[in-house]
């Protein structure tokens, strides 16, 4: 007998709350990808203790998982999200066994249409799924056999190519006017720091992660550039220890020697699928 996925699909609609299993290191939500059909896909509960429930049969794998709550004025921030990353499917879990909607039965693509820059990247779903694959991947405290060490390398390379195809969204700001003798304040280059005090430039694969980053600084002059792969040394502030990819989503670092190191040992592949 065959699911009715667009009953859960029109109740989705009126659930009070969902909570999504999410990827603690990366503060993502957790992807994987379907044995059968091949889509990619994330969990989606109606109650925190099914969540638990899921995440235990993760944890056990040593995937460090966390749980979001979405209120319902929130779900169009998380089908835009799941838009952004490339994600296809949500597998529901309303009480019983997880039932496969699709993305699209649930919402419509985002429309960026209005953005005055028509050059910004809006969405960047296969390096963010790319990257999301390999970090989560990566950020398992695993001993790995020769198999596995090799199928992390590939996924180092996927993400690394969709890296080296990609245009970012740099930023600029305007400091404050704060005793500055009626002198007008120069724009500069965005820094953000870590726990240890090291600074590193924010830089984004969409408006998306631009947006959900920045919320918090409603207030500030925030001026977007448009970047390639290749001009990231040349735009590097000399403060910055190197670039910090989707601070609010899965915080990818690379420093000063490492974003050369990508062009060299991936250049070429990039270069073959253009």
């Amino acid at each position: 007998m065959a699911v009715d996925n667009t009953f859960i699909a029109k109740r989705f609609e009126k659930f009070k709350e969902v909570f999504v299993l999410y990827s603690a290191g990366g503060n993502m939500p957790f992807v994987e990808c379907d044995e059968t059909t091949f889509e990619d896909q994330v969990y989606v509960f109606t109650t925190p203790e099914d969540l638990q429930r899921y995440a235990q049969i993760y944890t056990k794998e040593k995937h460090n998982l966390k749980g979001m709550n979405y209120p319902q004025a929130q779900f169009p921030r998380l089908y835009e999200q799941l838009y952004c990353m490339g994600v296809d499917t949500l597998q529901v879990v309303d009480g019983g066994a997880p039932i496969r909607v699709s993305l699209e039965d649930l919402a419509a693509p985002p429309d960026y249409s209005s953005l005055p820059a028509k050059d910004i990247p809006t969405s960047n779903p296969g390096l963010q799924l790319s990257a999301t694959y390999f970090l989560q991947e990566l950020r398992r405290p695993v001993e790995r056999d020769t198999k596995e060490k090799r199928h992390l390398k590939e996924m180092e390379e996927e993400m690394a190519v969709n890296l080296l195809r990609s245009r970012f969204i740099a930023t600029m700001e305007m400091p404050p006017v704060k005793g500055s003798g009626g002198k007008k304040p120069a724009w500069q280059i965005s820094i953000v720091k870590n726990k240890a005090g090291k600074a590193y430039q924010p830089i984004y694969t969409d408006y998306f992660e631009f947006r959900k980053f920045n919320e918090k600084n409603r207030g500030a002059r925030i001026r977007m550039k448009v970047i390639s792969y290749d001009e990231l040394e040349k735009s590097l502030a000399g403060v910055a220890e190197g670039y910090v990819f989707n601070p609010a989503g899965f915080n990818l670092i690379l420093n000063r020697d490492q974003i050369g190191q990508m062009k060299k040992r991936y250049g070429k592949q990039a270069e073959a699928g253009k």
